[in-house]
Formats: C-alpha cells, sequence, structure tokens
C-alpha cells in the first residue's frame, strides 16, 4: 500500500525480531525486544499543508477525524470498470500510487490490476501478463525510476509468489518459497506483502504462512538467506513498509494490534507501538513524518478504523471511520490504505484512498478544514 516517493508516501515500531540465517532451525533463544509502549492520542491545529479555508461542517455531509486530520468522502472517485463489478465483493488487495503520472493501481483478485488516472476519475482493467490475475494482489509497493517506468513488487498469497515487474505488466519476474531455513520442508509459504529498500533490495513479508520476513536481491530477485521475526514476533506480520529517510521498517502485527520498527542497519528492533486493543492493523503507508494504518477491526469489533500516527511525537493524530462516520456500507473492514496527494508544497491536496475486504470496495477521501 505504496506510493512513489514524489507524491505521496505513507505506528511504528517492529520488535526485535530473532534472525534465522538458513541452516538454522530456530533453537536459539528469541530476544522479544522492546515491550510494547501504548500510544498516546494528540490533537493537531496545524499539519504539513496549506489546509482549505475553514469552512461550517454544515456545507459537508460527513466528517471523520480530529483536529487538522478531518476527512470527507469523494463518492465521484475511483469508479470500478463494469466488467470488474462482480469481483468486487471478493476484494482482498492493496494500493500503489504512479505520482508522477497521476495513475493509481488498485489490485483485485481474479482480476489483477485496475487503473485510475486523471485525479481518480477515469478507470481501466490492466491488461499484463496473466499471472498477474490469477492469484491475489495482497500487498505492493512501487520504486519510481528516473527515466524509466516505475518497479512494482506484489506479493500474491494465493499462488504463493512474489511478482516484479514495471507498469506495463507485460513481463513478471517471480520469486516463489525460499529455501532451507523455516522453509526447509517447502511448505508454510502465503507472502501477504513486499516492500522496496532501495532498487537493490527487497524485503517480503509471509503473513499468512509461518510468519517471517525476510530480505531478497532485486536483481536478479533471489533470497540473501535471513529469516526474522516469526512467532515471537507476531501470530499474522500482514505488512512491511519501508522508510528511507530512517533507514526502518514498519511491520504491521495483526492480531496483536501492533506496528513494529526496526532498523535495517542493525537488525534490531526500535520500538513497539501499541495500538487499542482489537485494533488489526494491517499495513501502514508513509507521507514525510506520518503513517497511515488501515486496521481490519476497531476496539470490541467495531469497524476498522484508519489511524495517522506522528512519526516524530509517536501519537495518534486521528482516528478516521469511513464506516460509521462516512457512509461507506461497505468498509467493514480496512485491508489497504494510501496517502494520494496531488501538487506540492503547501498548497497540496491530500487524500486518503482505502480498500476494504469481507466486503470489498475502494474509496476515496479528501482532507478538509472544518471548525470545532
Amino acid at each position: 500500500m505504496k506510493n512513489s516517493l514524489s507524491l505521496a508516501v505513507a505506528c511504528t515500531a517492529l520488535a526485535s525480531a530473532s534472525v534465522l540465517m538458513a541452516h538454522d532451525t530456530g533453537s536459539k533463544p528469541h530476544d522479544h525486544g522492546p515491550s510494547p509502549v501504548p500510544v498516546i492520542f494528540q490533537v493537531e491545529k496545524k499539519g504539513p499543508v496549506k489546509a482549505p479555508a475553514a469552512q461550517d461542517k454544515s456545507h459537508v455531509s460527513h466528517v471523520s477525524g480530529q483536529g487538522f486530520w478531518k476527512f470527507a468522502p469523494v463518492t465521484t472517485a475511483m469508479p470500478v470498470p463494469a466488467e470488474a463489478q462482480p469481483f468486487v465483493k471478493g476484494a482482498h488487495g492493496t494500493l500503489i500510487v504512479d505520482s508522477e503520472r497521476d495513475v493509481v493501481y488498485w489490485g483485485l483478485e481474479k482480476v489483477g490490476w485496475i487503473g485510475f488516472s486523471d485525479r481518480l476519475k477515469n478507470s481501466w482493467i490492466v491488461k499484463g501478463d496473466p499471472s498477474i490475475a490469477s492469484g491475489n494482489l495482497h500487498g505492493a509497493d512501487i520504486l519510481p525510476r528516473k527515466g524509466q517506468l516505475p518497479l512494482v513488487i506484489a506479493a500474491d498469497n494465493v499462488e504463493g509468489e512474489i511478482l516484479l515487474s514495471d507498469t506495463t505488466f507485460r513481463t513478471v519476474e517471480k520469486l516463489k518459497i525460499p529455501d532451507g531455513g523455516p522453509y526447509a520442508d517447502k511448505k508454510g509459504w502465503a507472502p501477504t506483502d513486499a516492500a522496496f529498500a532501495g532498487d537493490k533490495t527487497l524485503w517480503v513479508t509471509d503473513g499468512y504462512g509461518r510468519h517471517w520476513f525476510m530480505d531478497a536481491d532485486a536483481k536478479p530477485m533471489k533470497y540473501r538467506g535471513n529469516f526474522y521475526g516469526g512467532d515471537s514476533m507476531s501470530q499474522t506480520p500482514h505488512g512491511i513498509t519501508f522508510d528511507p529517510k530512517r533507514n526502518e521498517l514498519y511491520v504491521s502485527a495483526r492480531p496483536e494490534a501492533q506496528v513494529h520498527e526496526w532498523s535495517l542497519k542493525t537488525r534490531k528492533s526500535l520500538a513497539v507501538h501499541q495500538l487499542p486493543k482489537g485494533s488489526a492493523a494491517c499495513d501502514t503507508d508513509l507521507w514525510g513524518d506520518y503513517l497511515l494504518v488501515p486496521c481490519l477491526t476497531g476496539p470490541n469489533n467495531t469497524p476498522g478504523p484508519l489511524y495517522i500516527i506522528n512519526l516524530k511525537t509517536k501519537a495518534v493524530v486521528s482516528t478516521i471511520k469511513p464506516k460509521e462516520d462516512l457512509g461507506y456500507g461497505y468498509a467493514q473492514h480496512m485491508h489497504d490504505a494510501c496517502w494520494y496527494v496531488v501538487g506540492k508544497g503547501r498548497n497540496a491536496k491530500v487524500y486518503i484512498l482505502f480498500t476494504a475486504w469481507n466486503p470489498g470496495g475502494v474509496g476515496a477521501l479528501e482532507l478538509v478544514n472544518i471548525k470545532d
């Protein structure tokens, strides 16, 4: 659920996960790392962009969020192509943004990639390699390249593959189950997300399999034989995001309601940020110092919220509820979300795009400025 760096990048922390080399069977004692720290909630009056002129709430039908970070629905955005509509209910996918070309891609099971352009007004099914549509594009990342089309890395949890292509999606390289280590028996593999860490390194998380995350060479695609995390970190490490500014990973521990922050330099945990109990974090997306966290469910099994975390203050600055506050009836479970930013500097217009699961759907929210 990721953005290319020029447009938008979107709770931080990753328990110090034990590491297995390919020859290790996991007999070493696990380092559980720092204890989870409950997030604080803090309202921000100002943000990183110039908000629209303050308006009375009566001029906006529905608003969700707190302080500066209030959002309204954009019901005319992201129309689903007619031939894809029969598959929307089963959506279990991801969103990525090609900022340079102003194109958003939504991964839809049994369909593949759906593109949205012209400020989310137009849509089409991308006709690429048939293998892209044969499984499920569960989690993905996009890497901008100067003078070339971006690269896309996607985790297919159904076929058990990591798919690498550019945005023509016509030619696909594949990486399957790792050799050795916890996968020596060639079982228990269902990757849920993948991320670029520069142009030479990939990170993959096996959220639905044996719950390890691992690094790999990007070209040619090959695992490096290192395995981090496992059940001692999370029973479902569902999402993984790279932060180039801090040289860290954010791993979403779904059933534990945590986001783990992990240092690529030391290969150790930095912190574990504890969301409210029941907030099943699915993934993260980064924009500057703000981390967007879509959750499958909220506290007490309420519909899934979207949290925004300020990485400098380590505080949740807004809780957005697409189903409860904004009228998206299908938004019971947030599966992925990303920042979508139009323009630059303090005059940029800021949106959150989300995709839901069970039932599936896709939607857009716009940052507004409503008087308290």
